[in-house]
This record gives C-alpha cells, structure tokens and sequence, in this order.
C-alpha cells in the first residue's frame, strides 16, 4: 500500500532563521492507495475540501479530506463504464467547482483518435456524467517534456496538452497531428485547437497549418484570454540551417511571432516580435498576471553566443491581437545588483571571462500589485547535457526577484542563492511563489548550510531525491530578505515537490510528497 499524509504550515507575515519561528506545521492521518493505482491528482478547495484521484484499471478511487480539520471524510471507489481498448489517462481537469477525469482512445482499425471526459462529484464520490466525446481526429503525434516529469504515474500526457485561462475559466486542449511528411523541411505541422468552458461545453476548435514548415519554426508556449482567443509563440529561424547568429550581419538568425487563433476565424494572424538594438532574446515565454493580462516576457542579451542575460523586455497582447509594450518595456538589470547576485555564486568565473552578466534565466512568476507595481520572479535553469552517461542533468539556481514600481520604474532587484540538481526533470527542484499583502514568500529545498550564507560564498548542492530542508524565503515589499527553516525532510523521511503546489483559496496551497518508500505527499500551506 501506498501511505501518504498531509501536512499544513501556517505562515505569518514576519519570520528570521534562528529566531522564534511564527509558523507551524501539522501532519494528518495517514491513508493508503492501492499498489497498483495511478495517481491522478492531487487537489481541493475550502468548499469541497482535499481530494486524491487514483486509478486502477476500471477504477477510480477518491478520498477526501476536510479542508479544516484534515480527518478523513470520504473513500471510496468508483466503477468507470464503457472503457476502449486502447484506453489512456490524460489529466484531471480542475476548474475549482467542476472536475473532470480526460481520458483518450485510440480506434487502430480506422485511425481516429477520440478525447472524452467524466464528470466527477468529489463530495459524494460519484461520476455524475461519463463517456462524454470531446475531441475526434486523425492519427497525432507524440511529445513529451521530460522539465515537467515528477514520476512515471503523473507525467503530461504524450499526445495533449491542456492550459487553462488566467482567470481558470477556460480550457485550451492542443495536439498536434502526425506529418504529413515525415521531412521537416517539406512539413508544416497541424495544430488542433479546442477551447472549452467551466463546464466542459466546447466553445470552439479547429485544426490549423502552420506557416512554416517545421525545419524553420519551433512551437513554444500557448496562452488563451479570457475571450477563448488562442496565441502561440513561436521561434521562426531564417534559414533551414537554424543559425542563431548570422555570421555576416552580426544579427540574430531568428525572430519571435505571436499566432493568434480565433473561433470565427480559420486564417492565423501573424505578428513580429521586434526589439530595438537587435540583440538577442535568450528566454521568452507569455505569463497571465492577476488582471487576466497576457504579458510576454523576453530575457534578452546584446551578445551573440553563451547564455548570459542584461535585461527583460515586457509586451502586452491586447484582445486584437496587437502586442505593445509593458509598463516601460526594457528593463537591464542593475550591474552593482548584478555583481552582489554572481558574487554569491560565480565571481571567479565573472572575473575571468570579465562579465557582469546574469546567465541562464527563465521567468517563472509575473505578479501584478493592486497599485499596478510588477514583482518578476526568475529561476537560473539550464539542462547540462553529454559528458560520460547519457542522461541529462537539470540544474535549478538562484532566484532572482525584480521588482518595478507603480510608475514602472525599477525599484529593486533581489537574489536567493540556491543550487538545485537531479536527473528525473524538475521533482523536487525549482520553487513556488506565495503572495500576499505583506509580500513574497517563496518555497524550496535547500540544503542547510546555506540558510546564512554571505555574499561571496557559493550555495551548497541539494540533489534531488535525497532529503533537502524546506525553506520558506521573504521578501517585503522594500526588499528585505529574511528566511525561515520549516522542517528537515531527513527526519520525517519525505520527499517534497514545492513547485507542483497548487492554490485551493485565497491564502492556501497544497501540494504533495513521499512517504519512506512510498509514492506522494501532500502539503497544505496557509498564510495569514
């Protein structure tokens, strides 16, 4: 059996390492999961409380906690009917009162794909609607991003991909279909697009071709508004040789287009994504803040080769499409901040190739104030990839955290040194951002020794997978850095997933682990 439990930290506004602590955690009951299940899901809200999702075979089971008191209110196991052959799991959906089990069938014989849905009831423990057709087409390809892999039972699905709206009022199910041709410089890709609703009523869904064939364009992140308008951003080189640099202009041998994708619509329309100084975007990426915006957020450098980082450049995408820029648009990172953050962890390697640069970083959070300030929270990632095995390594560094002020202006810039790295995608790795009135609280595993590091020292390593101290970093809204101990994972012998903490109300996440030699965790996480 699979034994898991839950545990709720309580976060007051002000904490210090080595001081009294003004927060507490509580473990609940354990309870256990077949040996055979797959784990679904993991989630809840105040109304219908905390819900595991499991599988086995032609059965789910829920059990659900009370969100206040985490006793246990309900297990039970459900009977799923009329199940294909080539029956696949693909995700719970969550819209936070409505939640669906997707599931996908394949019909070899005829070559269609089918994606259907359940309608789950998590306070009674039934199924309220099954079998319910949302998607028929032709033969898909596969993908899969191993940067989203926790465990083999809760991997993305290989041939969809599901995003929400900002605001959780709408779904997007994308997929692509297989080639046509299987040369990529005669391929265009077919994309399939369907937009549903908090009650999985289908507003739209087409399928689209490309513009470009798949030798010269890169599909890279999706993002739907709360209209039920479709963007993709897409990295289109110039050339089938796929240089990103051109060697006799000196410029960048790429550019970045917004596709925006509409229900009435079947023509794609285009837009360029043009930077001043032609330098070289490194990281881009949309972001829905908390006014429903859908922000673009590019890294960018002056230089041709490396990874290095000077700034973020921020565009909006307006309902027409049209893309503008963010508050004042460029933002270069400040060089004496700059030198403080690279001195925490790689002033000998600045000092010998002579650059003040940040290297390697990918924005994770974009929060917007109610005073219209802009909190941007970034992550050093990078896959380390050859050497002697043939398995790739992730590494998750420093958080930076940059902070513009009402007028748009850059107020701060501010670094929490860690050193993150594992073999099985992001796991325990990476962080998740808690935000209240008081400020940002951010939550990862560190390795102990670098609760009180100085400026000059480097962050010691936590290799996922073997224990790490939870770690709950603050920064005030002045940019003031204090950090708190939370628990040693060694001795409660867990594995946690900070990143993979999902809100269930105003002021509280869950997320999961694992217990001993066990599967999952959950976490629950208030703040006040």
């Amino acid at each position: 059996m699979k034994y898991l439990f839950l545990i709720v930290i309580s976060l007051l506004p002000a904490f210090s390492y080595g001081q009294n602590k003004k927060f507490s955690f509580k473990l609940g009951l354990d309870y256990n999961l077949s040996k055979r299940s797959y784990d679904l899901s993991f989630f809840g809200n105040e109304k219908d409380g905390i819900v595991n999702l499991s599988l086995t075979g032609n059965e789910m089971y829920i059990t659900r906690f009370e969100p206040n008191t985490l006793t246990q209110a309900i297990e039970k196991k459900i009977e799923l009917p009329g199940l294909g052959k080539n029956f696949s799991k693909e995700t719970v959906v969550d819209f936070g009162t409505n939640y669906f089990l997707v599931f996908s069938d394949w019909n070899k014989k005829e070559e269609r794909e089918y994606l259907y849905y359940d309608k789950i009831d998590v306070v009674s423990g039934k199924i309220m609607s099954s079998n319910n057709k949302m998607i028929e087409t032709t033969k898909m390809g596969l993908s899969f991003d191993m940067t989203e892999y926790v465990y083999p039972s809760i991997q993305r699905s290989s041939k969809y991909k599901f995003y929400y709206s900002a605001d959780t009022k709408k779904l997007l199910v994308s997929y692509t279909l297989f080639p046509i041709d299987r040369d990529d410089r005669k391929n265009h890709e077919i994309t399939g697009l369907h937009i549903f609703d908090e009650n999985m009523n289908k507003l739209w869904g087409n399928e689209f071709t490309m513009p470009y064939t798949e030798a010269i364009m890169d599909n890279i992140d999706f993002s739907i508004d709360p209209h039920g308008n479709v963007y993709m951003l897409a990295k289109v080189y110039d050339s089938e040789k796929r240089k990103e640099r051109d060697k006799e202009t000196g410029k960048a041998g790429y550019h970045f287009e917004v596709l925006k994708f509409t229900k009435d619509n079947n023509k794609i329309i285009n837009t360029i994504i043009t930077m001043v100084d032609d330098y070289f975007i490194r990281h881009i990426a949309f972001v829905e803040n908390s006014l429903n915006e859908t922000v673009i957020s590019c890294t960018y450098s002056k230089k041709a080769k490396g990874e290095t980082t000077d700034g973020i450049f921020l565009n909006a995408v307006g309902p027409d499409g049209v893309i503008s820029k963010y508050k004042k648009g460029y933002y270069e990172f400040p060089l004496a901040e700059l030198e403080k953050f690279e001195s925490a962890r790689n002033k000998r390697k600045m000092e010998q190739k002579n650059d003040d640069e940040a290297s390697n970083l990918t924005v994770r959070n974009l929060v917007v104030e109610s005073d219209g300030s802009v909190l941007i929270a970034f992550e050093e990632y990078y896959e380390l990839k050859g050497g002697l095995s043939s398995e790739e390594v992730y590494s998750y560094g420093d958080i930076i955290v940059a902070r513009i002020n009402p007028d748009g202006n850059f107020e701060w810039i501010r670094n929490i040194p860690k050193n993150q790295r594992g073999r099985m995608g992001r796991r325990t790795m990476s962080f998740k951002l808690v935000y209240d009135a008081t400020g940002y609280y951010f939550l990862y595993l560190d390795n102990l020794k670098n609760m009180n590091l100085k400026d000059d020292e480097v962050p010691k390593l936590h290799i996922d997978g073997f224990g790490g101290q939870l770690v709950i970093a603050k920064i005030d809204k002045s940019g003031g850095i204090t950090k708190e101990l939370v628990f040693d994972t060694r001795d409660e012998d867990i594995l946690l997933f900070p990143a993979l903490f999902r809100r269930i109300s105003t002021n509280q996440f869950i997320g999961r682990a694992t217990f001993k030699k066990n599967l999952f965790r959950p976490l629950l996480i208030t703040t006040k």
